[in-house]
C-alpha cells in the first residue's frame, strides 16, 4: 500500500509542475488494444502428500481500453482497463498416482492509472511515450478436482501493485485522428492464495498490446 501512495503522490506533483506548461489544444486519446498477458509465476509450495506442489502460470490473450486525457504538449494521464484468463496449474509427483496434474482459469482484471510522458510532441506521424503508475489487480478464485473428484479451492486476494509502459501510435496519415499502436507493459504486485492458510506469491506480469487509437 506504501509504495501505491507514493506513486500517486509522484502523479499528482508531476501533473502539478505540467499544468502551467498545457496547451491550449486539450486533447484526448481513446485505445482499445488486444492484450497478451504473460505471468511470472513458477514456484515451488510445500505441501504433505505430496511434499512439494508445483504452481504455474500460462501466459492468455486478453483485451482491453484506455483513455488519456493529455493536458500539456508532453504529459498526459491515462486511465486503463484489460482482462485475461491465464491458466494456473498444479502439478506434482504423487505417490500411487504418478505425476498429478491440475489445471484451472484464473480470472484477472487490471486497472491502472498511468502518468504519460510523450516524448515526440511535433510529430504529425509517430507518438513514442512513456508511462508510469499503479495496477489494481482483480482475481478470481480457483476450483480444481483431484483425481478422487474432491474439490480443491482456493481463495485469491485482490492487489494493489505498480507499473511501467512504453508505446508508440502511428497515425493513419498525415494529422489523421485515427493511429495504430502497440506497446509493452510489466506491472509488479502480489499473489495472495489461501486455502486453509493464507500464502503469498510474487506475481509479475508482462503484457504487450496492439490496437487502434482515436485522438480527439
Amino acid at each position: 500500500m506504501k509504495r501505491s501512495v507514493v506513486f500517486l503522490g509522484v502523479l499528482a506533483l508531476c501533473g502539478f509542475l505540467a499544468a502551467p506548461a498545457a496547451a491550449a489544444d486539450k486533447r484526448w486519446h481513446l485505445r482499445v488494444f488486444a492484450a497478451g498477458f504473460d505471468p511470472d509465476l513458477d514456484v515451488m509450495v510445500p505441501a504433505e502428500n505430496p511434499e512439494l506442489v508445483r504452481v504455474t502460470a500460462d501466459s492468455d490473450l486478453g483485451f482491453g481500453a484506455g483513455v488519456e486525457y493529455q493536458f500539456s504538449d508532453l504529459f498526459g494521464l491515462e486511465l486503463g482497463y484489460m482482462q485475461a484468463s491465464p491458466t494456473v496449474e498444479l502439478s506434482a509427483e504423487v505417490p500411487g498416482y504418478g505425476h498429478l496434474s491440475l489445471t484451472d482459469s484464473m480470472s484477472t482484471r487490471v486497472i491502472t492509472l498511468d502518468l504519460d510522458f510523450h516524448l515526440t510532441p511535433n510529430s504529425p506521424i509517430f507518438d513514442f511515450y512513456l508511462g508510469g503508475g499503479v495496477a489494481s489487480m482483480g482475481y478470481g478464485n480457483l476450483h480444481y478436482v483431484d483425481p478422487d473428484g474432491d474439490p480443491l479451492d482456493l481463495m485469491i486476494g485482490d492487489d494493489l501493485g505498480y507499473s511501467a509502459k512504453a508505446g508508440l501510435g502511428i497515425a493513419l496519415g498525415n494529422n489523421s485522428k485515427w493511429a495504430a499502436f502497440g506497446g509493452l507493459r510489466y506491472i509488479w504486485t502480489d499473489l495472495e492464495v489461501t486455502q486453509e492458510e493464507a500464502a503469498t506469491f510474487d506475481f509479475n506480469t508482462f503484457s504487450f498490446t496492439v490496437g487502434l487509437a482515436y485522438s480527439f
